[in-house]
C-alpha cells in the first residue's frame, strides 16, 4: 500500500540499486588475481588468513544483493553495516590507519540509510497518516 500524499519512490530504486552494485563490485573485488589484488596484503596484514578475504567478499556480495529486495533490505543494511564496521575497527586498531577507517564507516552508512530506507520511516508520512485519521474520526461523529 501507498503511504498518504507519496508518489512512487523509483527514483530511490536507482539509488539503491547502485548502492547494491557498488557493495557487489567491492566484494568482487576480493577475487581478484593475486598479482594484481591488494586485498591479499590488507588481509594478510589483518592476520586471520586469506580464508577471511574471501568470507568478507561473500558477506559484502550477499549483502549488497540483499539490499535489492525490499523484503531483505533491513537484513542487507545489518549485514553490510556490521560488516563495514569491522572494516573499520580493523584499520584502527590493526592497519594503524585512522583515516581510512572514514571510508568503510561512510559506505556502512550509506548501505544502512538505503537498506533502511522505507516510506513509513518518513515523518511527512506519519503526520498525513495522522490528520487523515484525525478527519475520519470527525467525519464519524
Amino acid at each position: 500500500m501507498q503511504p498518504l500524499g507519496r508518489q512512487p519512490d523509483s527514483a530511490f530504486w536507482v539509488v539503491r540499486f547502485g548502492v547494491a552494485l557498488i557493495f557487489v563490485l567491492i566484494g568482487l573485488d576480493k577475487f581478484g588475481a593475486p598479482a594484481h589484488n591488494d586485498w591479499i596484503a590488507i588481509f594478510a596484514r589483518i592476520g586471520l588468513g586469506q580464508w577471511f578475504r574471501v568470507a568478507t567478499g561473500c558477506t559484502e556480495i550477499a549483502g549488497g544483493l540483499l539490499l535489492l529486495a525490499r523484503a531483505t533490505s533491513r537484513v542487507g543494511a545489518v549485514v553490510l553495516g556490521l560488516t563495514m564496521l569491522g572494516a573499520a575497527v580493523a584499520h584502527v586498531t590493526v592497519l594503524g590507519d585512522p583515516l581510512i577507517a572514514l571510508v568503510p564507516l561512510a559506505l556502512g552508512a550509506i548501505g544502512v540509510a538505503t537498506g533502511l530506507h522505507e516510506p513509513a520511516y518518513d515523518v511527512r508520512d506519519f503526520v498525513l497518516r495522522s490528520k487523515h485519521s484525525t478527519a475520519h474520526q470527525h467525519d464519524a461523529r
